[in-house]
């Protein structure tokens, strides 16, 4: 970070050409805590870093960039990447069907050769991931090239649930991250936010999908089922099974391009909640409660959770009429979290002063 260097005579001609109110709000806020603010000038004084320009938001989208190909690891990594990101997809697709299916309450036999043979394929699957992550490591030992620890242990993790291998990084690039028709891409906050954007309309309407699931499934089940001549909760089930692999694709990808994944995760914490639930259904081999009715709570928080996650669609979509409707709550909304954000620096500007006056007496003979 570079100190910033301030030049009096020219920031007092900038404030008067400034017409923008909200500038010139704000500097007479901080100028009516000035005396408040005194012993700050001490404080800059001896640590200079609380003058350091912060880190800028970098909105822009890097696509295609190239990778470093001087090493047999790194062309191992831009051959294999695309590779394993298909079978970590196709991995996902099983967990899908696997998780979904085994909240199943009938006793169909078809559902259960099904179902075993899914899982037949997760494990050769999971076999493939264990082989590939065997001769990585072999090719950078042999390679003599240091990887940070931390990418090792995101690779690791793959190996306890291999759709992760989808958010990889580069090894020797941490930077880059391989997406599906954009290549090798900087991983930054305009990439997220252009991700988002396009994830957004489909999301809602996939997400939409569960409305109909249960209206037949806690209304119509027999007749749809008598119409159709099929096993009716096999098809909702693979259907509830489409609608997890959507948001557990999404949240897997955001996460990984994410530079402040727990802050993501708070975030979207509703679409973890998601992702999450059908793993409810391994329960059912405890015995420990009824299926059908924690089946039942299960799908009840699905709705909720689909529905906000809709919500949240449309506001990234920007539809028209949105902001036209709730433009006063936003704008009330933001001006909260404005004042909020202002109490919360006035309260750390407190506290550095305390700390530096405490040290400052502890310095004292």
């Amino acid at each position: 970070m570079n100190q910033k260097k301030f030049d009096k005579i020219t920031l007092i001609k900038k404030l008067q050409d400034s017409s923008n109110p909200y500038i010139l709000f704000q500097v007479e806020r901080i100028l009516e805590r000035e005396e408040k603010l005194e012993s700050l000038k001490k404080v800059v004084e001896e640590y200079p870093m609380f003058l350091e320009e912060a880190v800028q938001r970098d909105m822009s989208i890097k696509t295609k960039q190239k990778t470093p190909e001087d090493s047999f690891l790194g062309k191992y990594e831009n051959i294999m990447t695309p590779v394993m990101y298909i079978l970590g997809l196709f991995m996902l697709i099983l967990a899908a069907a696997l998780i979904n299916l085994l909240a199943n309450e009938g006793e169909n036999i078809t559902v259960a050769i099904f179902q075993s043979r899914v899982a037949g394929l997760y494990l050769i699957g999971w076999f493939l991931f264990v082989l590939e992550f065997g001769v990585m490591m072999w090719i950078k030992t042999r390679s003599g090239i240091k990887i940070n620890r931390t990418l090792i242990i995101g690779r690791s993790q793959a190996l306890l649930f291999p759709p992760v291998r989808m958010g990889s990084r580069h090894l020797i690039n941490p930077d880059l991250q391989w997406i599906p028709f954009l290549g090798w891409s900087f991983r930054n906050e305009g990439l997220l936010k252009f991700l988002k954007e396009k994830f957004s309309i489909p999301m809602i309407v996939i997400a939409l999908l569960i409305i109909p699931v249960l209206v037949i499934e806690w209304k119509f089940y027999e007749e749809v089922q008598g119409f159709l001549h099929t096993d009716l909760s096999f098809v909702l089930d693979l259907t509830q099974a489409f609608i997890w692999l959507a948001f557990a694709f999404e949240f897997i990808l955001m996460v990984s391009i994410s530079r402040e994944k727990l802050d993501y995760i708070q975030k979207n914490w509703i679409d973890l909640l998601i992702i999450l639930l059908p793993f409810i259904a391994f329960v059912r081999t405890m015995r420990i409660i009824k299926v059908a009715r924690l089946s039942q709570l299960a799908r009840g928080y699905k709705l909720r959770g689909l529905l906000m996650k809709a919500r949240q669609g449309l506001f990234f979509a920007g539809f028209f009429y949105r902001i036209l409707t709730f433009r006063n709550y936003q704008m009330k909304t933001i001006k909260k979290k404005l004042e909020k954000n202002q109490k919360e620096k006035e309260v750390l500007e407190e506290e550095l002063i305390e700390l530096y006056t405490n040290i400052d007496k502890k310095d004292l003979p």
